[in-house]
């Protein structure tokens, strides 16, 4: 039995979703990971994307995860639905999280996009609007129980950084996903793309989401609508992962 939070993975066809936890990933069956990546599919009622979790005798954390897209525009067909493209550290195998990204929001049928960032154990908190179809870089660095979490518009020019202390705050994992909050349903934002991912482990090891040095979970979201996460795809020169995203009735 593998932990989540105060959830678990239990081998066998019989395991289901139980709960939701604070951080990403819930109850799901044990599942083969990507081809060639060993790892896991989880099943999570808030997110789907790739996670890179420590491999058996390898760092147990992780220091570093960024990623790259466009803010993706959401056709308000539920007059309310929130979505959200994010990355951090921790939320699969620990109740923490750590991370950054961009609510895609239908508020009475009306578009709203903000920049946030969530701290364990505080709410998330919401920063500045950037504009659908904008570039943005997210980030979270972790340098011993102190965290920096940054989003930047690489279109506009706004961006916030700020660093916060967690000391139980561990790093094991590191993500990207798309999804929504916890009892909400996702917004419809088409696919959302992520690119230039790149993770590092408590060895100074930098990659993709797939590398030699970890293994790979696959997150997947239940219900109607979701989120679907494609193809994981590892690219360099330097070497780092790209994946799409997309919403799904």
């Amino acid at each position: 039995m593998r932990r989540f939070g105060r959830l678990a993975v239990i081998t066998g066809a019989a395991a289901a979703v139980v709960g939701v936890s604070p951080g990403l990933a819930a109850a799901s069956p044990a599942a083969p990971g990507m081809p060639g990546i060993p790892g896991i599919t989880l099943v999570s009622p808030i997110a789907s994307g790739y996670a890179a979790v420590p491999r058996p005798g390898g760092p147990p954390n992780f220091i570093h995860v960024q990623a790259i897209w466009a803010v993706p525009a959401v056709a308000c067909t539920a007059k309310n639905a929130t979505a959200q493209t994010r990355a951090g550290l921790d939320g699969i195998t620990d109740n923490t999280a750590e991370q950054v990204g961009v609510n895609e929001v239908c508020l009475n049928a009306v578009p709203f996009y903000t920049a946030f960032y969530r701290m364990y154990p505080a709410a998330l908190v919401p920063t500045f609007h950037p504009s659908p179809g904008d570039q943005v870089m997210a980030s979270v660095t972790a340098d011993g129980g102190v965290f920096t979490l940054s989003v930047k518009d690489l279109t506009s020019g706004q961006s916030f950084t700020v660093t916060k202390t967690c000391p139980s705050c561990l790093g094991s994992s590191a993500e990207v996903t798309a999804g929504s909050p916890s009892g909400v349903a996702p917004a419809d934002f088409g696919v959302v793309h992520f690119t230039d991912i790149v993770v590092t482990d408590g060895a100074n090891v930098s990659g993709g989401l797939a590398n030699p040095a970890w293994n790979t979970d696959k997150l997947t979201q239940p219900g109607s609508p979701h989120t679907v996460a494609g193809p994981l795809h590892t690219l360099s020169p330097p070497p780092h992962s790209a994946f799409a995203d997309t919403w799904a009735p």
